[in-house]
């Protein structure tokens, strides 16, 4: 059996890059000087080298994330996605409506609150779908970053490929035999 290139370095990649772009845009604040050209050069610079790599190490983690969960059984690839999904979806409304001031001041930290239990069960389910235990899933209460974290852990079933096709309902097809299979030779 020929073994896979280890896409880890993809995940650690996607994670620096998603850190400095967070922590670059979190540094462009505009310049309260009109006339301040260099600031003003300086903040348009630090938002797109925040753009930029917050987009690109999203998207190196999620092709990483898609190649790690083809061996994963789909009972734990469905809550991981349902969780992760609905996870990150609120996190994003609630940074979106800090950023634009919108809602009370109860909405964003709610939004928050509300996502950390429903990522940190997406990613309870991505950590066990990995062969790992579900409780590492719990560094999914750090966000994006906990979930770029799981991602980065390598995959315990990795080359090994889930099969869902049903075979034509033959179960001898899809199951390997067991010790009665062996000794009846009727079958």
């Amino acid at each position: 059996m020929v073994k896979k290139p280890n896409k880890n370095w993809m995940a650690i990649v996607g994670l620096v890059l998603l850190v400095v772009g967070l922590v670059s845009s979190a540094f462009s604040e505009p310049p309260s000087d009109l006339y301040d050209h260099e600031g003003e050069r300086q903040s348009t610079l630090l938002v797109f080298v925040g753009l930029t790599g917050t987009i690109v190490g999203l998207v190196l983690l999620m092709v990483v994330a898609r190649k790690t969960t083809k061996s994963m059984a789909p009972e734990y690839k469905t809550r991981a996605n349902i969780g992760v999904g609905i996870g990150i979806i609120l996190q994003l409304v609630g940074f979106l409506a800090f950023r634009a001031g919108v809602g009370g001041p109860q909405v964003v930290p709610l939004l928050f609150l509300l996502s950390v239990p429903v990522l940190a069960w997406g990613c309870m389910s991505y950590a066990a779908g990995k062969g790992r235990s579900k409780w590492l899933g719990l560094v999914g209460v750090l966000g994006i970053f906990g979930l770029a974290i799981l991602t980065a852990i390598p995959d315990q079933h990795e080359g090994h490929e889930v099969d869902t096709a049903d075979h034509d309902g033959d179960p001898k097809k899809t199951l390997p035999p067991s010790s009665g299979d062996l000794m009846d030779p009727a079958s």
